[in-house]
C-alpha cells in the first residue's frame, strides 16, 4: 500500500574536451508516478579576468589548488609503499621521482573551477568539491598553474622535507604547504578561511 508519490533519480554526466577546454556537466532528473518531471540544470562558471588569462592561480582559488597538491604528493607516496611494503622508508631517488611524476607530469590535469553554492571553488581528485553537483571548466591555464603552485613548494622545502612531513602524518604535509605563515601567497593559503574552504622561504614569489 502507498503512502505517497515514489521517485526516480537519474544523473547524466558528460565530458568534452576541446582547444585545452574541458567542461564536465552534470544534471539531475525526478520522476514521480504521474509522468511529471523536474529538471536541476547547471551553468558554465563564468571566469572573470584573472581566473580566464593570469598565468597565475587566482587567490581565492589558493587553498583548494594547495590541497590539491598535498593530495597528489600523498597518494604518489602512499602508492608507492603500498606496492613496496617491506621499505619503511621511500629512497631519496624514489622521492625525487614521485614529486616530479606530480608537479611535471599529468596527475595535476584534472583540475578545473565550478561554481559550489553560488562560490567559485577549484574541483579535481582529493577535493571536498568533486563530489558537489554541478559543471567544472579545466584545461586551458589550470593544469600549468597547479604545475607552477606544486614545483614552488619544492623549491621553498625541497623533496625529502616535503616526504618527512607526509611521513610524520597528523596533516603535517598539509600545514606545512598550506597553513603556515613562513611564506606569504604561498604556504599561508588556507590559514583564517571557513572550515568549508578547508580540507584534507621567504623570497615572495607570485603565484
Amino acid at each position: 500500500m502507498r503512502t505517497g508519490p515514489t521517485f526516480g533519480l537519474f544523473t547524466a554526466c558528460v565530458l568534452v574536451f576541446g582547444g585545452g577546454w574541458g567542461v564536465v556537466g552534470q544534471s539531475v532528473v525526478t520522476q514521480n508516478d504521474d509522468a511529471s518531471e523536474g529538471t536541476i540544470s547547471f551553468q558554465t562558471p563564468t571566469l572573470n579576468d584573472e581566473e580566464a588569462h593570469s598565468v597565475h592561480m587566482p587567490s581565492h582559488l589558493k587553498c583548494d589548488a594547495c590541497t590539491a597538491v598535498v593530495y597528489q604528493l600523498s597518494k604518489g607516496f602512499d602508492d608507492f609503499h603500498g606496492r613496496r611494503k617491506s621499505l619503511k622508508v621511500i629512497p631519496e631517488s624514489e622521492i625525487y621521482t614521485i614529486v616530479e611524476e606530480v608537479c611535471s607530469g599529468d596527475k595535476l590535469d584534472n583540475y578545473g573551477v565550478k561554481e559550489v553554492k553560488k562560490v567559485k571553488r577549484l574541483s579535481g581528485p582529493g577535493l571536498e568539491t568533486a563530489e558537489s553537483p554541478g559543471i567544472m571548466a579545466g584545461g586551458g591555464k589550470w593544469p600549468e598553474r597547479m604545475k607552477r603552485m606544486c614545483n614552488l613548494y619544492v623549491e621553498e622545502f625541497d623533496e625529502e622535507r616535503i616526504y618527512a612531513e607526509y611521513k610524520a602524518g597528523k596533516g603535517r604535509l598539509q600545514k606545512l604547504l598550506c597553513a603556515n605563515t613562513i611564506h606569504s601567497t604561498l604556504t599561508d593559503v588556507c590559514l583564517d578561511l571557513p572550515s568549508s574552504s578547508k580540507k584534507v622561504t621567504s623570497n615572495k614569489t607570485e603565484l
